[in-house]
């Protein structure tokens, strides 16, 4: 059987050698090169240098063919956003994560994703879960709103109600007090609506408590408690701005799913990120990387691809494809083709005439198509319009 683990700390490097013994096909993924090169001479693991919160990764690791995967990084937050990663884009059938907060153990549990607080000691253990039958998978947030499904264990309280007093104010809760949430925040001050930040570095709690004028919580705001402890359950929006993707998600699912927060909002740094992290709960997801992208796309003078218009709530993209004699599709009916799938051609600019597309349609070089797409399929529909010689950078 096909097994991707992640992470070859200690616990890692422990299930592997067990792994091996019963001859299955292993692939480890670890972002430190440095562990990599400490691993045993011996061992017959394919090895992959990389962070597998990125989908990328795990397709190279193999996840689409895996029969279980093992997130056993010191990270927490890590690994409970490859776990969800591995569900929802490869649907591997075993998925078992190292978690270190009892809190949130019986939660992910119940959505199918099985979370153990292992040391070393406990390899053998987890390696002999595999022999048995996973549970029933239910969603997170039913998850969540049967208390965890383990109730007996560890218990976890029903969410809150995601209705706000009429009378209240409205309020936002930050997570990460580095530069974006800093000025987020003097922003959100300055038109007089109430803020707490969560910032867990020391050194930047210190500086931005001194620097603003509401309270600031030192902790880590992906923690249960100190959500809510920043009082949570009354937040209107919650926003997470932290350095890492993996710390924002699970962030914002358990501001969700825990408290009923009814807006979440995401930094995302790579932008390969946001359809999952939207797909896994997160209302809003903003990628400063992909803006910027988007920006220099509509400035070159040969760019054949253009966003028009995003609607990041919806997962869709208003895009904009200049055909040319390089288009496979030029000179065919529109109801010849076979369209991929999520996508839906809206109108047909030709010599700055608007044409409505019909079945008998004949699409020509030097059409502007602009296309409904959803994002995660606006690759496929880039390379059947343009070929492959279009440019990634302008997708």
């Amino acid at each position: 059987m096909r097994i991707v683990c992640i992470g070859y700390g200690r616990l890692g490097a422990q299930v592997v050698q067990r792994l091996q013994a019963e001859n299955h096909d292993i692939v480890v993924v670890d972002k430190d090169p440095a562990v990599l090169e400490r691993r045993s001479r011996d061992t017959h693991a394919r090895f992959l240098f990389g962070n597998a919160i990125d989908a990328d990764v795990l397709r190279e690791a193999g996840a689409a063919e895996a029969g279980a995967l093992f997130a056993l990084t010191r990270d927490e937050n890590t690994n409970l956003m490859v776990a969800q990663v591995a569900r929802l884009v490869f649907n591997v059938p075993r998925i078992i994560t190292v978690v270190y907060d009892p809190a949130r153990e019986a939660t992910y549990r119940a959505a199918g994703i099985e979370t153990l607080p292992l040391t070393v000691a406990g390899a053998e253990y987890l390696v002999s879960r595999l022999k048995e039958i996973p549970e029933r998978r239910i969603s997170l947030k039913e998850a969540w709103e049967r208390g965890g499904g383990h109730a007996a264990e560890v218990p976890v309280p029903e969410p809150v109600s995601s209705a706000r007093p009429p009378d209240q104010p409205f309020y936002v809760v930050v997570v990460g007090g580095g530069r974006v949430g800093y000025f987020l925040t003097k922003a959100l001050l300055e038109n007089n609506i109430e803020v707490t930040i969560i910032e867990e570095s020391q050194k930047i709690y210190s500086l931005v408590s001194r620097q603003v004028d509401c309270p600031v919580i030192r902790g880590d705001g992906s923690s249960v408690a100190v959500q809510e402890q920043a009082g949570a359950g009354r937040a209107n929006v919650f926003v997470a701005v932290s350095n890492h993707d993996h710390d924002n998600l699970i962030a914002c699912q358990i501001a969700k799913n825990r408290f009923g927060v009814p807006k979440t909002i995401a930094r995302v740094k790579n932008p390969r990120n946001e359809v999952v992290m939207q797909k896994l709960g997160v209302d809003v997801t903003v990628s400063s990387t992909a803006m910027m992208r988007d920006i220099i796309q509509s400035e070159l003078p040969t760019s054949r691809i253009r966003t028009v218009l995003d609607f990041r709530t919806g997962e869709l993209e208003l895009m904009e494809y200049h055909l040319d004699t390089n288009s496979p599709v030029a000179g065919k009916c529109l109801r010849e083709l076979d369209f991929p799938a999520d996508c839906s051609v809206v109108t047909i600019l030709r010599n700055a005439t608007a044409i409505i597309p019909r079945g008998d349609t004949v699409l020509e070089n030097g059409d502007v198509l602009l296309a409904l797409v959803k994002m995660g399929a606006e690759p496929a529909l880039r390379q059947f319009l343009l070929g492959s010689s279009s440019s990634p950078l302008l997708g």
